[in-house]
């Protein structure tokens, strides 16, 4: 092991995926703890009419970027962006762009990528696999490359109940060479069509095109140093770049989110199995260690995953998340947050039905009579049934992963290569942690001021109103029984 290398110092980083949740919160850490680094090189695309430079801009004013701002200004100056698509061939990257990039960049962070559970087949080949073997052929050409870190998710080996930190010699489901050239040849609506055929042990388009990229990456171990990062569920921050801090409804954070606005009354899983979360900065601090790790020959992989360490069951988190809901419950609630774990799918629509669209029915109904200005619920709630059924097969089924780099990362800690990093996942509280979960949900994506007696009135009003609305129920009920 390279004790005290400084791989940071003078270097230019690249990062794909920095305007993704894990990628802003990777620059953030980078320019907050590094200040050696030379600068750090970011891909934007023109998005719904706003071009890449505007997009640019806009980005340098986000909320993460505030403590940076305050204390150290400067350091914003070392991000450049390329204008640029991660789907196209060579990025998108004008000649002189790319001529730049091969020139100058050190070491590499992929975590560009679609998360989408239920992204069509041909929009998630071209995100996921496609766009990693595009940037691994561009990488053949940087003379300073030292350093790819590929940013993978702990699911891309479904089929296993036990997941190591390597690369399984068993085949995917069809080979990454010819895969790449039916995407590129085979029309989009038939090959979306195809998916189910070629999936194999996969059951969303996610983890199988994340496992396609994987197989890529490996066959270019002999010409770049590489190392892969599985990340597990990944929540919001533990403790940077702020407590609790959070940018999108992805995963189990936008299900807490709604758990916590009271418009899940039931989630298909098995109470009992664990639920592997993970902070972001968790995944962040991993990653910085990790590509210290590259060598060229072969691939490190970390599993960044808790399950391992600090198990917590669906059960646990769901208590957690209802309990911190109403404690600190927010404007937008709309029923009493409560909710049940079933593992029976009919017992579960039923259920759904029954406390979910019904109430929401109801609910859209008085508005449209009173005329009011609120939106509708009821859409929100088929779009958010569709979200946790997606998400089902994750809450019926349980992985073992094995993390092994939680000793070398400790290491790296200890000896003081990484001194401004934490890795303490096994001192984790997450009664504490799950609090700052849903403040943040509060704070970043409600956008409501925080203070403890905030919105009190009205889950109290909600409260009794959902008893009374039982009480009617189990009335009536007994009524028609008897």
């Amino acid at each position: 092991m390279e004790a005290h290398l400084d791989i940071y110092k003078d270097a230019v980083v690249f990062i794909t995926g920095a305007t993704g949740f894990v990628g802003k919160a990777l620059l953030e850490k980078l320019l907050w703890s590094f200040p050696q680094i030379k600068r750090i090189y970011m891909l934007i695309r023109a998005k719904a009419g706003v071009s890449p430079e505007q997009r640019f801009q806009n980005f340098l004013q986000n909320d993460i970027f505030q403590r940076l701002r305050s204390s150290f200004p400067e350091r914003l100056k070392k991000i450049a962006f390329f204008a640029g698509n991660i789907e196209d061939d060579y990025f998108g990257l004008t000649e002189r762009d790319r001529d730049e990039l091969c020139a100058e960049v050190n070491i590499i962070f992929h975590s560009a990528a679609t998360v989408r559970f239920n992204e069509c087949l041909n929009v998630a080949a071209r995100a996921n696999s496609l766009a990693t073997y595009n940037l691994l052929e561009m990488c053949t050409q940087m003379r300073q490359l030292q350093r790819f870190l590929y940013v993978s998710t702990a699911y891309c080996n479904p089929g296993r109940k036990y997941v190591d930190e390597c690369i399984y010699a068993t085949l995917p489901p069809v080979d990454w060479r010819q895969f790449l050239s039916a995407i590129k040849k085979i029309p989009e609506n038939y090959l979306n069509r195809l998916a189910n055929y070629i999936k194999g042990p996969h059951v969303n388009t996610y983890t199988f095109t994340k496992s396609i990229a994987e197989q890529i990456v490996n066959s270019y171990r002999h010409l770049i140093p590489i190392v892969i990062v599985r990340p597990s569920i990944v929540t919001a921050a533990y403790r940077e770049p702020y407590p609790g801090w959070i940018d999108n409804i992805q995963a189990i954070s936008g299900i807490m989110m709604e758990i916590g606005k009271g418009g899940i009354s039931s989630i298909l899983g098995d109470k009992d199995l664990i639920c592997d979360i993970i902070p972001v900065d968790f995944v962040v601090n991993a990653m910085i260690m990790m590509v210290h790790k590259a060598e060229l020959g072969s691939i490190s992989i970390c599993n960044a995953t808790s399950g391992a360490t600090n198990p917590i069951s669906w059960q646990r988190l769901g208590e957690l998340t209802m309990k911190w809901s109403r404690i600190y419950p927010t404007r937008r609630m709309i029923m009493f947050p409560n909710f049940k774990y079933r593992r029976g799918a009919v017992r579960h629509e039923l259920a759904v039905w029954m406390l979910h669209f019904v109430p929401a029915l109801l609910m859209d109904l008085r508005t449209l009579v009173l005329g009011s200005k609120q939106r509708l619920v009821t859409p929100i709630a088929k779009k958010f049934r569709q979200a946790c059924l997606a998400g089902s097969f994750f809450s019926l089924n349980e992985w073992i992963f094995k993390n092994r780099s939680r000793f070398y990362f400790k290491q790296l800690i200890d000896n003081g290569t990484f001194a401004e990093l934490y890795w303490n996942l096994d001192e984790l509280d997450y009664d504490d942690y799950v609090r700052r979960h849903m403040i943040g949900i509060n704070k970043y994506l409600h956008r409501e001021k925080f203070t403890v007696d905030a919105n009190k009135m009205q889950v109290t009003r909600i409260y009794w109103f959902w008893m009374f609305a039982h009480l009617c129920f189990y009335m009536i009920l007994v009524y028609i029984l008897l």
